[in-house]
């Protein structure tokens, strides 16, 4: 059930996170105070959402370190570009392989992105309030399901629009600022 694909997720966020912070020198870890956080459908315990996981690599200032870079390379992932609410955003992909698992061909996607990102910190907020507070996790899922119905013709942009009925996303996007595209 919910509860066995949570736990299966998090041990494979885990494995991920080990593989590829071991990669990174803890002189730059320190300096750089680079931090993971599993963000996402994936990190809110019977949250409804695919299966595909999502977690941030945070640092403190722009540019991202060259090691932690270098690390997702090493493990397997691959850069493709900025994400579209900001240019700092830096996404990298990998097909999960996990034969027997629910998360085998799964994208598994990580953004390297400063931690004062505005939408970062949406990321992580909303997942830390769905988890802690019940009303706040029905508030997300109910938007979540309603505009799931745009994904049914394949409007992935059309599902992020409409996920904002959300009260708790209204609110941490006036508390952190709307996102935005990236700038003309």
């Amino acid at each position: 059930g919910i509860n066995a694909e949570y736990g299966e997720i998090k041990e494979f966020i885990a494995e991920e996170k080990d593989a590829i912070l071991s990669r990174v020198p803890a002189e730059i870890t320190e300096s750089k105070e680079v931090r993971w956080e599993h963000v996402g459908s994936t990190s809110i315990k019977g949250m409804p959402g695919t299966i595909f996981p999502d977690s941030l690599i945070l640092f403190n200032e722009y540019p991202p370190p060259r090691e932690v870079f270098d690390a997702l390379m090493a493990n397997g992932f691959t850069f493709i570009g900025s994400g579209p609410i900001h240019p700092s955003d830096l996404w990298f992909l990998k097909k999960v392989n996990r034969e027997g698992s629910r998360l085998h061909e799964a994208i598994f996607k990580i953004h390297l992105t400063p931690a004062t990102l505005g939408a970062s910190r949406i990321l992580i907020e909303t997942r830390d309030r769905c988890n802690a507070n019940p009303a706040d996790f029905e508030d997300y899922k109910n938007a979540k399901v309603e505009a799931a119905k745009h994904l049914e013709s394949g409007n992935i942009m059309g599902y992020k629009g409409a996920k904002m009925a959300s009260k708790l996303l209204q609110e941490l996007a006036q508390k952190y600022g709307k996102p935005v595209g990236p700038p003309k």
